[in-house]
């Protein structure tokens, strides 16, 4: 998560959390050290902002760690009916889209609105312009956010769509680490090693490099 993007979402949930959107479900909500340690923005411009964290927030993800409320699959039904009985009023859905493929993001949209309570609230974001991520299934999946809307979360009434830009870019980054340059370099030269990945580097490169990283953010509502 960006610095700016949490800033975004914390704006947002201020905006409903005098009517009390508990309980809140962050999906994929990685461990309390990276929250906590790792990135301390997600917990202070966020998590913060709960008075009773521990009884209005449900820390959910696929594994087993400290800060990890809940440990499952969203997309295993006897699972989903566990979490759709716990009535979430507010979703936070962050960066996981680019892992997930055009049909499991659809899935995962169907689930959303399914376990999301009704007059609920859903804060989607996802990578706009940034590299790829460190991770094996990346999908490489970057939308503006009506294209995000209009393809995956039309069912949903949507109350803000934006755009946030940070003043980096991977340009920067590369100046000041040579050994990392110089091996996006070589990458250009070995175009059928993980062949999906290089024709998204080749047009990242042409394209975005010198772009200033931004995230595509969608504020909901279930009706």
């Amino acid at each position: 998560m960006l610095l700016e993007e949490s800033v975004w979402i914390s704006e947002k949930i201020k905006e409903i959390l005098s009517g009390k959107p508990f309980p809140v479900l962050n999906i994929g909500s990685s461990t309390l050290r990276y929250r906590h340690s790792v990135q301390p923005f997600i917990q202070k411009n966020i998590f913060s902002l709960f008075s009773d964290e521990k009884n209005q927030v449900i820390h959910l993800d696929m594994k087993e760690d400290e800060g990890i409320d809940m440990v499952g699959d969203l997309y295993d039904e006897d699972f989903r009916n566990t979490i759709k009985h716990l009535n979430p009023k507010l979703i936070l859905c962050n960066n996981l889209l680019m892992y997930l493929n055009a049909k499991t993001r659809r899935e995962l949209s169907n689930i959303l609105y399914e376990i999301l309570d009704t007059d609920g609230y859903l804060i989607v974001t996802n990578s706009y312009v940034f590299p790829p991520a460190h991770d094996p299934v990346e999908s490489y999946y970057r939308a503006s956010p009506e294209k995000m809307y209009k393809e995956i979360f039309s069912s949903f009434k949507k109350i803000d769509a934006s755009v946030i830009e940070t003043n980096y870019n991977f340009y920067t980054y590369l100046k000041y680490k040579p050994k990392v340059a110089l091996i996006k370099i070589l990458r250009i030269f070995f175009p059928f090693y993980k062949a999906k990945e290089w024709w998204f580097l080749l047009k990242y490169y042409f394209t975005g490099l010198k772009k200033n990283y931004s995230v595509s953010c969608l504020f909901m509502k279930k009706i």
